[in-house]
C-alpha cells in the first residue's frame, strides 16, 4: 500500500457562499405534473411494462392522461403490446373477483369468477387509430382461452391493417390461436405492411391455416426483413407430424428465397413440406435456419453455401433416416464452416452424416432420440470438430440402446473427447 505524504497535499479552498450556485424557489417544480412534458414522457418511456404503463398512467390524473395522447409521447407509441393473459389477470384483480396464488388446484381456479379481459378490439383498434404512423411494433399475445370475446379474426386483420404501414416488427405470439383463421391478417399483411417496405421482423406462432398465396407477399419486403418466423401450433408433437392433413404451410415457398437480408428463418411444425428449395443458397446473411418437425427427406447440396450460417435446426424430420446417406445429406454440406450449432434430434439416424466430421466450428451437436451407434463415427467428429464441447446423446429412460457394451463405448468417447476439450461433455440417458 501507497501511503500519502501529508507535506504533499494541498489544502482544499473552503467555498465562499458566492461560489454556491443559486437557484430560485419559485422557479423549482412544486408537483411532478410541474415538470416539463418531455421529462414526464421520459419517465413513462423508462418503465419497461408498457402494457402496465398503457393502463395505468392514462388513469392517474388529466393532466397525464392528455400527455399520454399527445404527440410529445410519440416515443411511447412506438410500441403496441396487447397481451391478454395480462389484461385479464389486471382486470380480475381491479374488480376483486379472484387473487392469484398458484398454491391452489386447477379444480379451484376453473371454480373462480369469471376472468374479463379489459381492453377489447374496439378500443385497441382506436388506439392505433388514432396513433396511425406511429406504431413501429406491434406485438400481439395470448394465453388458451383469455381471448375477449369480441376479438375476432377480422379484428385481428383490421389492427394490422390501421398499424401495418409504420411497422418495423411484428409478433403474433404463440397462444393466441384461438382465433379459428388468419386470412383477415394475411390480407393486412399483404395490403399494408408489404407495399410499406419497412418490416424487420415477422413471427407468427400458432399458424392453422397458411397457403403459399398466404406466404408470397413476404418475398416483396427484400430490403427489409431480417426475421421471419411462421411455426404451426403442435409442432414438437410426433403424432401431428405424421397427421392425416398436416398443417401450415404444403411445401417450402420458393418466394422466401428472395429475402436477401434475411438472417434467421424458423418454419416448425409444416408436415407437408418434405423438400428444402435449392434456391435457398441465395439467402448469403442467413445466420439460423430451423425446419424442425417437417418431413424433410434429404438436404440440398446447395444448402453447403451458406457459409454464414451458425445453427440449422431440422428436428423431428424422422425421415432423413431412411435414405442412404450420401443422398440424404451430401458431401457439399460440410462447406458449412461457420456452423456452431447442428440440432438432427428425432431424425431416424443411425450414424452420424459424414458431413458433420467437416465442420470445424461445430461446438453443439444434438443427436438424442435417433439411434445412433456409439462407433468410429462419433470418434470422427474429436478430429474433424475440433471446437466440439457438447454432444447429446439422449434416448429416453427406457430405451434399449444403452446396454452395457454401449456404455462402456460411450465412456471411451467421452475420454477421448474431453482429450481435446477439457470442457467438453457428452448429455445422454
Amino acid at each position: 500500500m501507497v501511503e500519502a505524504n501529508d507535506d504533499t497535499l494541498e489544502p482544499v479552498a473552503a467555498l465562499d457562499d458566492d461560489d454556491v450556485p443559486k437557484f430560485p424557489i419559485d422557479d423549482l417544480p412544486k408537483t411532478i405534473n410541474d415538470l416539463p412534458k418531455e421529462l414526464l414522457v421520459s419517465v413513462f418511456e423508462a418503465v419497461e411494462d408498457q402494457t402496465w404503463v398503457r393502463l395505468t398512467f392514462p388513469v392517474v390524473c388529466k393532466e397525464w392522461a392528455e400527455i399520454y395522447r399527445s404527440r410529445d409521447a410519440s416515443p411511447l407509441h412506438e410500441t403496441l403490446e396487447v397481451d391478454f393473459e395480462k389484461e385479464v389477470q389486471g382486470a380480475a384483480t381491479r374488480e376483486g373477483e379472484w387473487e392469484e396464488d398458484w398454491s391452489e388446484e386447477i379444480e379451484e381456479e376453473e371454480e373462480r369468477a369469471p376472468r374479463r379481459p379489459s381492453v377489447h378490439a374496439s378500443r385497441v383498434i382506436s388506439w392505433a387509430e388514432r396513433r396511425a404512423g406511429s406504431v413501429r411494433k406491434l406485438r400481439v399475445k395470448g394465453g388458451f382461452g383469455t381471448q375477449s370475446e369480441d376479438f375476432s379474426s377480422c379484428s385481428l386483420g383490421r389492427l394490422v391493417a390501421v398499424a401495418g404501414s409504420s411497422l418495423t416488427e411484428l409478433r403474433i405470439g404463440c397462444g393466441f390461436y384461438g382465433l379459428p383463421v388468419l386470412k383477415p391478417f394475411w390480407m393486412s399483411l399483404r395490403n399494408s405492411i408489404v407495399p410499406a417496405g419497412r418490416l424487420r421482423s415477422l413471427v407468427v406462432e400458432g399458424i392453422a391455416d397458411a397457403s403459399e398465396s398466404d406466404v408470397d407477399p413476404i418475398g416483396q419486403l427484400a430490403g427489409s426483413l431480417e426475421e421471419l418466423v411462421l411455426n404451426t401450433r403442435d409442432f414438437g408433437v410426433p403424432e401431428a407430424s405424421a397427421g392425416s392433413g398436416g398443417a401450415g404451410l404444403p411445401r417450402f415457398p420458393e418466394s422466401l428465397c428472395g429475402l436477401t437480408e434475411l438472417r434467421h428463418l424458423e418454419l416448425f411444425g409444416h408436415s407437408q413440406i418434405n423438400a428444402i428449395s435449392a434456391t435457398i443458397s441465395s439467402l448469403k446473411n442467413l445466420e439460423r435456419l430451423a425446419l424442425g418437425w417437417c418431413r424433410l427427406s434429404s438436404l440440398p447440396k446447395e444448402l453447403g453455401e451458406l457459409s454464414g450460417l451458425t445453427k440449422l435446426n431440422l428436428s423431428g424430420s424422422s425421415n432423413l433416416g431412411n435414405a442412404p446417406q450420401d443422398v440424404t445429406f451430401p458431401a457439399e454440406l460440410g462447406k458449412m464452416k461457420s456452423l456452431r450449432v447442428l440440432i438432427l434430434s428425432h431424425c431416424g439416424l443411425r450414424t452420424v452424416p459424414a458431413f458433420v466430421g467437416e465442420l470445424e466450428s461445430l461446438e453443439l451437436l444434438d443427436l438424442s432420440y435417433n439411434d445412433v451407434q456409439i462407433d468410429a463415427t462419433l470418434d470422427s467428429l474429436i478430429k474433424g470438430c475440433p471446437r466440439l464441447r457438447e454432444v447429446w446423446l439422449c434416448s429416453g429412460l427406457h430405451s434399449a440402446t444403452w446396454t452395457p457394451a454401449t456404455r462402456a463405448q460411450l465412456e471411451v468417447f467421452k475420454a477421448r473427447l474431453r482429450e481435446e476439450n477439457p470442457n467438453a461433455k457428452v448429455i445422454h440417458g
